[in-house]
């Protein structure tokens, strides 16, 4: 029993004496510790979104032309900016996709310097289609006939392309029907 007693007492004053040297040095006791790194910065980019679609002349005998206003909303400038669109009447809807594939192909044939646009800037530009003719208008019983030929609505689209970082590139892209001078309807799918 002594034994067992003299044992237990060497043993509660390792513990004591383990514990006090660890009170004292810090490095003695290994406790992981999680270091937090902050977040690398965000890279500024460039965000463009098109923001207006007016037709500006829609009348027999005229060239429709559309105008077309986007804006950048990233923190840094829009460059190489290059655009591809097309005013025509088309079999609806499953002429949209067919559209589409064509502007990206021009879109990809796109060469020369392109514009630049700052951030919060606006930029805006004019499309012309076909010249239309009397027949092109039907008449629906109101002051502002719908606009077709053949039965195939007038569709607007377009694609706008820029390098948005020093990285990467991203569209905004743009679809819609005129059915007239003020009434225009979105494809879906195809607006940025």
């Amino acid at each position: 029993m002594r034994l067992a007693l003299l044992l237990l007492a060497f043993a509660v004053a390792g513990l004591c004496a383990t514990a006090w040297t660890a009170m004292r040095r810090h490095d003695a006791v290994a406790v992981p510790t999680k270091v937090e790194t902050p977040p690398a910065p965000r890279e500024p980019r460039a965000s463009l979104r098109v923001t207006t679609r007016e037709v500006t002349t829609m009348g027999a005998s005229q060239l429709v032309r559309v105008s077309i206003g986007f804006e950048n909303g990233g923190d840094r400038s829009a460059t190489d900016v290059h655009r591809v669109q097309m005013v025509n009447f088309i079999l609806s809807p499953y002429g949209e996709e067919e559209a589409f594939r064509i502007l990206r192909a021009e879109l990809q044939s796109a060469s020369g310097e392109g514009e630049s646009l700052a951030p919060a800037g606006r930029s805006t530009f004019t499309i012309e289609g076909p010249r239309l003719v009397a027949g092109d208008f039907l008449s629906r019983g109101s002051d502002d006939p719908q606009v077709a030929r053949d039965s195939r609505p007038l569709l607007v689209a377009g694609i706008i392309r820029y390098r948005a970082d020093d990285k990467s590139e991203a569209t905004a892209e743009y679809c819609f029907y005129a059915m007239n001078s003020k009434v225009l309807v979105a494809c879906s799918g195809h607006n940025s």
